[in-house]
Order: C-alpha cells, then structure tokens, then sequence
C-alpha cells in the first residue's frame, strides 16, 4: 500500500509532518465486482434462447440432448429468430483475396427471420461458429463480393448474407452453429457437407 508523507514548516518553528495512507479498494477491486456480476449475469442464462427446432423439412439427424440440422431445414431458434442454411459451397476467392495452397472458401449462405416481438440485432461474428471434425474452429474472412447477415432486423424482416471462412480443402464435414444470445447457453447446430 502506498503511503504519502506530508511536512509543512511553520513561520513559528513548528514542523507537521501528516501521512495519506492510499485508499484500501482501487480501481482493480472495482473491476472485480463487475467481473463478479458479469459472471452472475451469465451463469443466470438459460438455454432456450439458443435451443433450435424444426419448423419445416424435417431431415434433421440426432438425438433429442443435441439436434442436429441440415441445409434447408428452416429452424426456429428460441422465441426470437427462424434460420435457414440456404446453401453451402466452395470458393476460390474474389479478385483481391485467394485462400492459401491448400485451402478453400467454404461460403455458407444463411437468411434470418427475426420472429419475436421486437427488432433484434445479429452479428455474423458473434453469433456463428464453424469447426471441423476435429473440433478445429474457423475465422469468418471478408471477401468483396460478399455480404454477411449483419445489423438490425425489423419484427418479422428477413436478413441474407453469406459468411465465409478459410478452411483445408482436405476437409469436406463442418458443423455450423448459431447463437441467438451470447450469454445463455446452448446453441442451434447444422451438419455441413462440401
């Protein structure tokens, strides 16, 4: 702790000497208590915001602890979003950005249906997940001539944006997942194939 010494000589002869002492909680103690309450804020969250469901197709593969989707399934997630993998392919890039050898675009092409009561704001970023069979994950990249499903959709709007990522050409199985809220638990899946 720190401790700041003050002496003030008086005209009279007398000398003061008065110590500070530092106060005991700074500014990490308070960056703790918010750490405290962000986790309690998220340990609080529950899983049906993300748990996704059927609303047409049907194929859908899995047990009833973890659903599994396919491209197509149309797929309400909560009680605020209905989403489609409409299709999911493979790219060479665009005039300004080539994969690296040995690797490839995989473009998944999504539309977002924002089925709640209120307007909603996605992040393609944020809210989608894409791994491998080995559990390897993928950055999304940014290519010119595509757009991903960002930024506000009114009630019942629809948003469509295509979300790539550089991934090994060796590799032909993905799982896709969604997130509707960041901080509950639990996530909507699609099984990939390229």
């Amino acid at each position: 702790m720190r401790r700041r010494s003050l002496t003030r000589r008086y005209l009279n002869g007398q000398t003061v000497t008065t110590t500070n002492k530092a106060p005991r909680f700074t500014g990490l103690a308070a960056i703790g208590a918010l750490m405290a309450l962000a986790l309690a804020i998220l340990a609080c969250g529950g899983g049906d915001a993300n748990s996704g469901s059927t609303t047409t197709g049907g194929n859908s593969t899995g047990s009833s602890q973890q659903q599994h989707f396919k491209v197509g399934d149309q797929v309400k997630v909560g009680d605020t979003f209905v989403v489609t993998v409409i299709s999911v392919k493979t790219s060479k890039g665009d005039q300004f950005i080539k994969p690296k050898s040995g690797n490839t675009f995989l473009v998944v092409d999504v539309t977002i249906k924002n089925a709640s009561k209120a307007e909603q704001n996605v992040s393609s970023l944020l809210s989608f997940e894409i791994k491998d069979g080995t559990g390897q994950k993928y950055t999304e990249t940014i290519l010119s001539d595509l757009t991903p499903p960002d930024g506000k959709i009114e009630v019942g709007g629809l948003l469509k944006g295509q979300m790539p990522y550089e991934v090994p050409s060796s590799q032909h199985d993905f799982t896709f997942s969604f997130q509707a809220d960041i901080t509950s638990s639990g996530q909507t899946i699609w099984d990939l194939h390229v």
